[in-house]
This record gives C-alpha cells, structure tokens and sequence, in this order.
C-alpha cells in the first residue's frame, strides 16, 4: 500500500458519515480516522467564596478583608477532581446535596459525583472532618486536579 492508495481512502471518507476506517492489505494494516480539529482550551478555576463570606464594596481598604481560609488553612486537607467531569452535589436534580459547609464527615463518605463520559463517579472523603468550604457550583464542569472542596481533619 503505497501513498496514493491511502490518499484515495481518504478521499472516499469525504462523502460519506464514516470517522475511522481500517484496511489491511499485503501485511500492511492503515487505519484513517477523520474528525475535526478540537483544541484543548486550558480552564482556570474560580474559586466560590463559601457560604457567609461577604465581599466588602470596593472602597473599603483590602487589610480589613478577612480571607475564608486564612486562619488554618495550614490544617485543612483539599480533596481534588480526580478526573474531568460535571461536578454535582445532589445524586438527582430533585434531592438535597450529599454535603454543604459544616457538614461532618466521615472517611469514605461521598461527597459529591462527577459525571464524566455519562458515567457517575462518587467522589469520597479522603479523611474524617468538617467540610470548610466548598469550591466549586453545582452542575459546573472540573478539570483533573482542581480542587472541590476543603476539609479540617477530626
């Protein structure tokens, strides 16, 4: 199979709804895949100020705000998306969240779900403790690694 040969593959594909082709001919196994271009657009993550926490109006000095999680934050433990998915608090659309700001938790408790490739993955807790705050809005898309929620060890 030479070059032209797969060029003619190729050409074959435009006219049609296939996206992947596979042909082997003489030994010699070629497979086509066609689909757009799809960029991989980095997303930082904006942080949700927990519940109560009140942004001051922007003429008050910036040494009076009181950051949410300046006091301990040495002591608080961050549980991170493991993957990329939908983060939702509630199991179903129609019930109450699996967790909220001063909720109590214990190892291994769900704390949330993310929903990747229509799978839904329960996102547990890494140790027992208080959920501090948590990071991300219901129904909002996560990337690997951002962080979810803040918990003070028990």
């Amino acid at each position: 199979m030479d070059l032209k040969d797969i060029k003619q593959i190729i050409k074959v594909l435009e006219g049609t709804d296939v996206t992947e082709i596979e042909v082997e001919q003489e030994g010699v196994k070629v497979r086509v895949k066609r689909g757009g271009f799809q960029p991989v657009v980095p997303v930082t993550p904006v942080p949700v100020l927990p519940r109560g926490v009140e942004v001051p109006p922007a003429d008050e000095s910036a040494s009076t705000v009181e950051k949410p999680m300046e006091k301990d934050s040495h002591k608080l433990k961050t549980i991170s998306s493991p993957m990329v998915g939908t983060f939702y608090l509630t199991p179903a659309p129609d019930a109450p969240p699996l967790v909220e700001v001063g909720s109590i938790v214990t190892k291994g408790q769900t704390l949330c779900i993310i929903e990747a490739m229509k799978l839904m993955n329960e996102i547990e807790a890494e140790c027992s403790g208080k959920i501090t705050s948590i990071l991300v809005e219901n129904a909002q898309p996560v990337e690997y690694g951002e962080p979810l929620f803040m918990i003070e060890p028990a």
